[in-house]
């Protein structure tokens, strides 16, 4: 099996670029993955979306099997020096392997469930709830302004692949995209500390619903609030002084799906 050509120092810069800018990867419409695993879940979940994938020579050696399954794909391949891609990923150790993917087309969705991130800013947080919303079978996540990007780096390596398995879609209002959700038949769940606030555990949920989960610093939004059917919060048992908006989020919905097996 032959090394690929080498990528054009031009096309270098763009993956850099990418990496690390928002804006250009909207403009773009395109993310850049790095390692085996995450080229390996893309693949599995959505090949159409993959442009090209970059190997070093060394990774390029080890992971044959993976090379080849890209060229069974007809994924353009492309060799760069260590120095590329030590300027490519924005970790201290780069694995070598990195693929350009082309960001979903978010279609209308049927799903009964829905997350809300309401300015959840650190993106291993987003990551993870993307993550447990995939485990949990919630096929669709809405990040509000403010809300870390799911495709930055640092996003996709804390979903371990689920970035290409569950619908992230983006919005400007908060209120607006909740007053739509109720209209069309979801009851919007909103969680807060407040102590008058209804305990999770005593809660109906319904199959189609929306949770939404507001910034680690401040909370959810007045937005959010207002447009909420119920607000809830996980009450806490022991002496714990919080709980982060990821493991919170896991527990609602590991609550829900316990709640739906009983009833099957």
């Amino acid at each position: 099996m032959s090394v690929p050509p080498p990528l054009a120092r031009s096309a270098s810069e763009e993956l850099r670029s990418l990496v690390r800018d928002a804006r250009l990867r909207y403009e773009r419409k395109a993310f850049v993955i790095e390692g085996p695993h995450l080229v390996e879940r893309a693949l599995e979940e959505s090949p159409k979306q993959i442009e090209s994938a970059y190997f070093t020579r060394d990774a390029f050696d080890k992971h044959l099997a993976l090379v080849s399954l890209l060229e069974k794909n007809r994924i353009e391949l492309h060799s760069v020096t260590p120095r590329q891609a030590e300027q490519i990923s924005d970790t201290r150790t780069p694995q070598g392997i990195f693929a350009l993917v082309r960001m979903p087309k978010v279609k209308p969705s049927v799903a009964s469930g829905v997350i809300l991130l309401d300015g959840v800013q650190d993106p291993g947080n987003v990551g993870t709830i993307i993550r447990a919303a995939a485990w949990f079978g919630i096929g669709r996540v809405i990040l509000a302004h403010g809300s870390a990007d799911p495709y930055a780096p640092k996003t996709v390596r804390a979903t371990q692949g689920e970035i290409f398995s569950v619908a992230c879609e983006l919005t400007d209002s908060v209120g607006d995209t909740l007053a739509r959700l109720k209209k069309e038949g979801h009851k919007v769940f909103t969680t807060t500390l407040s102590p008058d606030a209804c305990s999770l555990y005593s809660e109906e949920f319904i199959d189609k619903f929306v949770i939404v989960l507001g910034s680690e610093a401040h909370g959810a939004s007045p937005e959010a609030l207002a447009q909420a059917d119920r607000q809830i919060m996980i009450p806490r048992i022991g002496s714990g002084e919080s709980l982060n908006v990821a493991m919170s989020a896991a527990i609602i919905l590991s609550e829900n799906a316990a709640r739906k097996l009983r009833h099957t």
